[in-house]
Order: C-alpha cells, then structure tokens, then sequence
C-alpha cells in the first residue's frame, strides 16, 4: 500500500512527467515544463488541500503557487533553498533529491519566474507576477 506520494513518485518516474499531483484515487499530472500547470489548476479554482506534490524542479516562485493550491507535501528532484521558507511557514512537508542554494542562472525557463517572484512577498502576489510573467 503506497501513500500518495509514494504514488506520484511512481507515476512521475514511469510516466516521464515534469509534475504530478495525488490524492487518494485523485490524479493529476502533467509534462509541461515551468509554472503553467499550476497556473491553470489555480485559475480553475482547483480545491488541491492534502495534495501530495511530485515536480521535476521547486523554486520560490512553485513554492508560493503551493501555498496558493493548499498541498500537503511537495517532493523535488531539484529545490531551492530559498523555498524552504516559504513551505515551512505554511507548514508544507517537503523533501528533495537535491538542494540548490538557487535556480537562478539555470539554462531553463525557470530563472525568469524566480525573478519575478523575488519581491513578492506572498503567495497572491507571486501569483500575479508569474500570470504577468507568463504573459509576456
């Protein structure tokens, strides 16, 4: 019997997804890369509390979309040490299979929606700098 992040380990390594979220026999995945998966799942309005969270890559900026959607755990083959506040104030589990000191200077997509979260200051706010940044 595997728990619910057991689970989206499991389905994110067998599927080849950039993000899986799971709770119970609910599941949603996805092989977007960067922030817009979780975009849409708030912009829809998506009740995510007691969601267990298995993303390819967790920044700052995926931290405060979390807090927004309400999940429980988040694990991240790569997290940035900078999320980790932002977890451990709204009491997120999270684990990692790496720790960066940063994502910024990164080769993808990511380092421009760190950047546009670094003055946010809350989760409402970086989810307007990201939707803005996504616009562009």
């Amino acid at each position: 019997f595997m728990n619910d992040l057991e689970k989206a380990k499991e389905i994110f390594e067998k599927e080849n997804c950039t993000l899986v979220l799971v709770k119970g026999e609910s599941i949603i995945k996805s092989k977007e890369h960067g922030l817009s998966k979780l975009v849409e799942l708030i912009d829809k309005d998506e009740d995510l509390t007691d969601y267990s969270v298995c993303d390819n890559v967790c920044g700052r900026a995926a931290s405060f979309l979390y807090v927004l959607l309400g999940v429980k755990e988040v694990y991240a083959n790569t997290m940035a040490k900078l999320s980790i506040q932002i977890l451990d104030r709204a009491e997120i589990k999270y684990s990692a299979n790496a720790f960066v000191e940063t994502l910024l200077d990164s080769e993808n997509k990511t380092d421009k929606m760190e950047l546009a979260v670094l003055r946010s200051g809350t989760p409402l706010k970086a989810f307007e700098d990201i939707k803005k940044e996504l616009s562009v």
